[in-house]
């Protein structure tokens, strides 16, 4: 089931990308809980975890798993599919990290949180601002994972983070929201700030 907002992929694909990181990464007790098919074996995994861009990651079993999985589209032809694989090659390496889920929770959300008792992000607002800024895809790629890692590679939701790695593909080939309330960098950073705000205001 999938009930978040969605910008750059479809409902049916949000599924399918959800299905496909339950069975990558659940163990087999809690994977029996939202599906009866079998987890696929932890090397399936750790070789995309291996991959550094998104041309080895395609050339993987658990990116094959994945692509099999989602509706085809029928725009655009070989162009189009081939900025297709590369931006789901990068979902796969980004998703790939995450531990566990929490449905509907955004990543800026999530970075701007407080760190224990610090009254600091979990990611500073100048590593924020170089996320903002990625021009290239194994860049996004690597800050995306390095985000994770600072939040302990959990509770973000697996379906918001592809659907904001596609709208950076979409936008990386110039299709901006008309709205500036609809484009990638607004919608991190509104997350983020509000997030914050949540505790560097209350000692004020």
């Amino acid at each position: 089931m999938v009930t978040e907002y969605l910008r750059a992929i479809s409902p049916e694909e949000a599924f399918a990308v959800r299905c496909w990181w339950q069975r990558l990464t659940l163990p087999a007790e809690e994977l029996k809980a939202v599906t009866s098919a079998p987890p696929w074996p932890k090397g399936v995994r750790a070789m995309l975890r291996r991959c550094e861009t998104p041309e080895a990651a395609m050339l993987t079993e658990a990116f094959r798993h994945l692509w099999h999985r989602l509706p085809e589209s029928e725009r655009g032809g070989e162009k189009r599919r081939n900025l297709r694989l590369q931006a789901w090659a990068c979902v796969a390496l980004v998703l790939a990290e995450v531990r566990a889920e929490s449905p509907n929770a955004s990543l800026g959300s999530q970075l701007g949180k407080q760190k224990k008792e610090t009254g600091k992000p979990h990611m500073s607002e100048l590593r924020f601002q170089q996320l903002l800024t990625c021009q290239a895809p194994e860049e996004l790629v690597q800050r995306l994972r390095r985000a994770l890692a600072l939040i302990d590679k959990r509770d973000v939701s697996v379906v918001y983070l592809a659907d904001n790695i596609a709208l950076w593909w979409r936008e990386s080939q110039g299709e901006m929201a008309p709205q500036p309330s609809g484009r990638l960098g607004f919608l991190w950073a509104n997350d983020y700030f509000e997030a914050l705000s949540r505790y560097q205001h209350a000692g004020d």
